[in-house]
This record gives structure tokens, sequence and C-alpha cells, in this order.
């Protein structure tokens, strides 16, 4: 009997523990919440009121919640059907700073990214664990640029209202040095070619390590050359090259290391067969044979494949086949390395141009963009056409950046979308002010010039200006799409007073009025053809120092003083930008006439032409040449002061402005018939520099000379070389030169260091 009531009584025990445990929840609490609101908890609870609670409940409530990283401390309990979550929140994060934080190892759009990525930004619920990692990457990071001393100090605080502020105290250290660097195993190539491929190595001449910063090591740097080592060997051939070994051995006070990489240049290849397979349309073997830079028995390069891919994939882009895709196969030949080349074309569908957006454009209108824009919606794709778009909206000079972006219309297969994204670049400055030149001297100016006006794509020129050495006023327009065909008009009126003695040329004066018109058509996409009348009155007075017996003193005496000047130009232009191109040519050619209705009686014939062409990433190669001939005609000679003049900023660099060619008895410029000029410089960004993207650097070779007569003689030739420094600043381009004479003569006036406004390299 007693067995019987006890196991009743432990029977009834269970039963009613068991109904304890799992009695449903009638109502939720939570306590302790800040800043993370009721409803945000509920959505991670894994029970909901109505649910049992057994005595695993809490448990997955627990865990759940921490998973959330919202809260450092949970308490779950259940009394009278409530169940009670009890939370002490993790603090939010008021501000990371990061101090003593150096821009060239990390800059401040990827430090924020990065923070962005961790959640530990303000707002974010803190994270020590993701602090933490943050700052093992941070130390990762210098590391690999070569701060092997770093040493970062955190400083955490929270404040009142649970919210932590975040300090990290960077010591740098020094960065380690390049003590020596080799490359071994290399019989083709020289040791001194191979390790010129890279960013770094042993220090340059000191002046030059001081802005290069050659010497300091960065593993990124390093594995950026060793891929640049392994494209330089493949693209001479040798298919089987391997970089076998890469040794660094860094010093015992982390401030030197030695390289040494070791090689394996393998057996050159050359190439064997050559086809062509796929649906090449109408394009034969034959014709596409003529497109590809290499040809059986040439080395295998891989750069020539690569061109060559790019020139057969352009035949077939620029019909329409916008997804073109050529692929070069490639198989070994029956002699020993030899590779055979099958060029693969394959051209899906025809491609059409749904709809082309703009953007960035905040002052220039779209029309201005569109009329540069040389292809159409509904119109077949056509990848040359887009590359002369873009470059033409370079070479506005109203843009500082331009982009394009393709992308596929969703549902077709044959239909793209284009979007141009502009930068709106300074086009107009209103001016008023002191400048100084070197070629006017100290100035007053006053003006508006805007090459965009109104966002029209319309020049407008109205500008005022006094100097010792010249008066000037002018008024002009110019509209370059004064027709649907992209014919342009150009106006204004002038009014200019010239000091020749401040010119530092003979002694007369010059007051001229008048007025010109203008007109251009296009004779293909980059060349313009127009024609000037240019109606003036001149007043002409001598001074009594004027030391010329010749010419110069009758036409002073002269009643001469209209002119009636009719030019004709042609322009080509292919720059793939207006302030710094890279490349491209400018060819001008200007042929002038005075009338014979009017007094003055002589022509002109300029011709100019600039190239530019990369030589690196960085270095471009720009080349210029300049002639400039002019001489009187119907008995009259050429008015002394149309001649030309030679010397300064914009002619050989290094001589005194306009001190070139022959001189009168007073030793003043005398100028000349004939004017020849040529420049050769490479032209660099500052890489040393942050936020340099308006600034250039170069190293120039200028040379020529002016002929008083039209006879070029080598008495006249001068040449030089130099640097030079310009920065688009908002009041115009500022150049600044250093300069040394090459060829000079006796009596020459030099000048070995030049500061100007508004000359481009």
């Amino acid at each position: 009997m007693k067995k019987i009531i006890l196991k009743f009584a432990l029977l009834s025990s269970l039963l009613i523990s068991s109904l304890t445990i799992s009695a449903p929840i009638k109502n939720i609490e939570i306590l302790g919440l800040d800043t993370i609101s009721r409803g945000t908890v509920l959505s991670y609870l894994p029970v909901e009121t109505g649910d049992n609670y057994t005595d695993q409940t809490s448990k997955k409530i627990i865990s759940s919640l921490y998973k959330t990283q919202f809260f450092k401390d949970i308490e779950v309990s259940q009394a009278n059907q409530t169940l009670t979550i009890t939370v002490i929140e993790n603090p939010h994060i008021k501000y990371v700073d990061l101090l003593n934080q150096s821009e060239k190892v990390i800059d401040d759009d990827a430090l924020q990214q990065v923070l962005s990525s961790m959640n530990l930004t303000p707002g974010k619920i803190f994270n020590k664990r993701q602090l933490a990692k943050l700052i093992e990457q941070l130390k990762a990071t210098y590391i690999s640029k070569g701060y092997y001393g770093i040493k970062i100090t955190e400083k955490i605080e929270i404040d009142s209202s649970n919210r932590v502020g975040v300090e990290l105290d960077i010591s740098e250290g020094e960065v380690a040095r390049i003590k020596s660097m080799h490359i071994n195993g290399n019989k083709v190539q020289k040791e001194k070619t191979l390790l010129n491929l890279f960013q770094i190595g042993e220090p340059d001449f000191f002046i030059v390590n001081y802005f290069t910063e050659k010497d300091h090591y960065s593993k990124i740097a390093l594995d950026a050359g060793i891929e640049t080592l392994k494209s330089h060997y493949f693209n001479l051939g040798y298919l089987d090259f391997k970089v076998s070994d890469v040794k660094s051995e860094l010093s015992k006070d982390k401030l030197s290391i030695d390289i040494d990489i070791q090689v394996n240049e393998g057996s050159k290849y050359k190439v064997g067969k050559i086809e062509f397979t796929g649906n090449m349309l109408d394009e034969s073997s034959e014709s596409l044979s003529e497109l590809l830079t290499i040809s059986t028995g040439d080395v295998f390069e891989r750069k020539k494949i690569i061109d060559s891919i790019k020139a057969i994939t352009d035949i077939y882009t620029n019909q329409g086949y916008a997804f073109a895709k050529i692929d070069a196969l490639t198989s070994e030949g029956e002699a020993t390395h030899i590779i055979n080349l099958k060029f693969k074309v394959s051209l899906h569908k025809k491609v059409y141009i749904n709809r082309i957006t703009i953007t960035g454009n905040t002052r220039t209108q779209d029309e201005v963009v569109r009329r540069e824009i040389g292809i159409y919606e509904g119109g077949l794709y056509s990848n040359e056409k887009l590359e002369e778009s873009i470059n033409k909206l370079k070479r506005l000079g109203f843009f500082s950046d331009v982009k394009m972006e393709v992308s596929k219309l969703r549902g077709f297969d044959d239909k793209i979308n284009l979007s141009f994204s502009v930068e709106e670049a300074k086009t107009g400055t209103f001016s008023v002010g002191l400048s100084n030149s070197n070629s006017t001297g100290a100035s007053f100016n006053l003006g508006i010039e805007e090459k965009n006006f109104l966002g029209t794509g319309n020049t407008l020129n109205a500008s005022t200006s006094q100097s010792k050495a010249v008066k000037e006023l002018n008024i002009y327009f110019s509209n370059p799409y004064f027709t649907k065909d992209k014919h342009s008009i150009s106006y204004g009126i002038f009014n200019k007073k010239t000091e020749g003695s401040e010119l530092k040329v003979e002694e007369y004066k010059v007051n001229e009025k008048g007025g010109s018109i203008g007109y251009g058509i296009p004779i293909t996409k980059d060349t313009r053809i127009g024609v000037d009348l240019r109606l003036s009155s001149r007043k002409i007075t001598c001074g009594t120092t004027f030391s010329g017996v010749d010419y110069e003193q009758a036409q002073c005496s002269s009643n001469d003083k209209t002119e009636a000047k009719l030019s004709i130009n042609w322009r080509n232009n292919t720059l793939d930008d207006y302030n710094f191109p890279t490349k491209g040519d400018s060819n001008n050619l200007k042929a002038s006439v005075t009338l014979p209705v009017a007094d003055f009686k002589y022509y002109k014939f300029d011709a100019s032409h600039k190239s530019y062409r990369s030589l690196t990433k960085n270095l471009t190669l720009k080349t210029s040449a300049e002639i400039g001939l002019a001489k009187g005609y119907g008995g009259k000679e050429l008015p002394f002061f149309e001649r030309y003049y030679g010397g300064g900023a914009s002619s050989v660099r290094g001589f005194n402005f306009n001190s070139l060619g022959a001189t009168y008895l007073n030793n003043k410029a005398r100028g000349g018939e004939l004017s020849m000029l040529m420049s050769a410089s490479i032209v660099s960004p500052v890489t040393f520099m942050e936020d340099s993207k308006n600034m250039r650097v170069s190293a120039f070779v200028d040379a020529g000379g002016v002929s008083e007569k039209v006879a070029f003689s080598t008495n006249d030739f001068r040449a030089s070389v130099g640097l030079g420094f310009i920065w688009l600043t908002p009041v115009g381009p500022l150049g600044v030169y250093a300069a040394q004479p090459l060829i000079k003569k006796a009596g020459d006036k030099t000048s070995t260091f030049e500061f100007t406004i508004g000359t481009n390299f």
C-alpha cells in the first residue's frame, strides 16, 4: 500500500512540474532597452505569445539575442505565464577616429569603406571583436606598404548615454628602404632592363629619389612589378617564363630590406599557322589577316595578339555587333616551340541604341553634349563612333571628366542603353584685379571670359586690359553650331593701343580700332575650314629714338591707316583632351592677305603642329612646330609692327621675351619676316603630390629663331633645355619655367627663370 501511495505522489509531482514548465506564454516583457526598439528584439525571438515555455526556451532566446551582437548581458525568466527578458545593451558608436593616419598609405575614402563594411560607423552597435579585426587589418596594410614598425594604440571611452568613442593612435615608424635589389637567372635580358620594370628598387640620385621615393619598400609594388616582369617576357615570346623564388630579407632594425628575385626564362616561341573560324560575315581570311600585327614566323608576342584581337573586334563592333567576341585559340605546332593561332569569331546579334542619358551637366545644356555624340537613339552601335564622341566631348574644354557606361535593356538582347557621365569644369571667369606678365608688364584687368556661355557651348569674351605696353578692349562672340550642319559663326569689335618700347622692341605707338566676322564649316569629323574678315583703322606714331634707317621711318610718315584683312584657316584636331592631352594631333594652317581696297598691303602664312604620344602610363611625349612667313606686296613693305618676334615662354624659353633675331643699333629687337620654332617635351602628372590632377611637370628642349628676311640662316638658330611646371588655377594656367640656353650668340639676352599666367605646355 505504501508503495502505491509513493508512486502516486511521485507521478502527481511530475505532472504538476510538467504543467508549470510548459505553461503557455501570455505576455512578453523586455527590460533594459535604451536605443534598440522592442519591435526589433521581438523580431529576433524564437518564440511569441501563445507558445509553450519549456526548459529549452530560455536557452534558445539567449542564443538568438546574443547572435545579434546588440547585447552584452541577457537574462530570461518566466512567472505567471509572463516571459521576462532583461538585457544590457552594447554601447553605440559615437565616433571612430584615426590619429596620425597617413593618407599615402590609406586614403580617407578607402578608410570609410572599411569602417562601413565592419559596422564601425556612428550609430552602429559597438563590437570589440570588429575593432580588433580593424586594427589587425590596418597593421597588415601598413606592413604591406613597408611600415614594419607600425604600432596602433586604442583608446575607448563610454559616456553616460552608453555611447562609445574610439581613438586609434597610429605610430607608423619609418618605412623600410630597399638596400639592394637583384634579379638572377636571366640570360636574354639585362638585369638593369628588368629592374626598370619595377616602380621600386635601389635608390636613385638622392634629389630624384626624394620625390620618387623609389627605395620605399612595398609588397604591393613588388608584386605588381613581378606581374609586369612576367608580362614583359610573355610579350617577348618566352611562354615558359617563371619566377621561381622571391626572397625579401628584412634587417634586424626593420629599416632596410634586400630583395633577390630568381627567374627561369625558358625558350622563345614563334607563331606557326594562323587560321580564322566562326561567323566572319563578308570578311575573308585574307582581309582579316591584313588587320593582324603578327604573322607566321614572328615571335609569339602577346601584346601583338591582343592588338590583333582588338583590330578584328573593331571591324564587327563598328557594324553594330556590340558584343562581338574574338577568341585567340592556341595549339602546339609540329615543330618545337611553335604555337599555331586560330581566331574564332562569335558575333551574336546586331545591337541598337535604345536610350542615351546624360548626367552631371549641371550647367551645360543637354543639346550641347548630344550634338557631340556621333550616334543616335535607334541607330546601330559603333564602338569607333562612341570613342570619337568621348574625345570630342573632352576636347570642348567644358568638362574635367567624361565617362560612358553601356547597360543591356532587360528582356532584349539586341538593345542597349548608353549613359554619359560628365563633370563640369570651370570654363569662365569674371576678373577684376592686377596682374603681371613677362610680355606686357603690370596691368589692370577687368573682364568676362566664358567659352561655354550660359551652358550653350557658345563663347563670349568681354574684357579690358590696361598696362604700360598694351591697352585693350575686346568684345567677341562665337557660336560653333550656328546651323544644324555644324557651321560656325563669330564676330567681335576691338580697340588696341600698343606701346612698342614697353614690349622690348623699338619705340612706336599704334592705336587700332575695328571689328571682325568669321564663318566656318566642317570638312570631316575632325577638320574645319573657315574664313574671317577683319576691318580696322590704325593711327601710328613713332618716337624720336626710332633708329631704323630703312622703311620704318617711311611707314611712320605715311598716311596709311586702313586695313581689310581676309584670312582662310584650316584646322584638324584629334586630341583626346582639352587641357592635358596624352594622344592625338592638332594642326593649323592660316593664310591671310590684306585686300588692296585699303591702305596696308601684305600677306601672312602661319602653320603649326602639335602631337602627343603616350610613352608610359604617366609620361607623354609632346612635339610641336610652328612656322610663320610674312611679306609686303604691291610695292609696299611688311608693316614693322606685323613682324614676328621670338624668345620667352611661348617661344624659345631661356631667352628674354622678344629678344631673338636682328636688332637695331640700340640692341632692341627688330623682328623678322620669317619665324621657325620647334619643341619637344616629356610631360607627366605631379605623381608625388596629392590632389594634383590639375598640375603637370615637363622636361623640354626648345629650338628655332627669327630671320629678318625670308631666308633662314644658321646664325638665327637658338636652342635651350629646361624644366616646367603648370597649374590650372581659377584665374588661368599658371606656368613656371627654368631654362638654360644650349645654343646662343654673343649679345643674346637670356632668362633662366620665367613666370607666366595663361600659357599651356
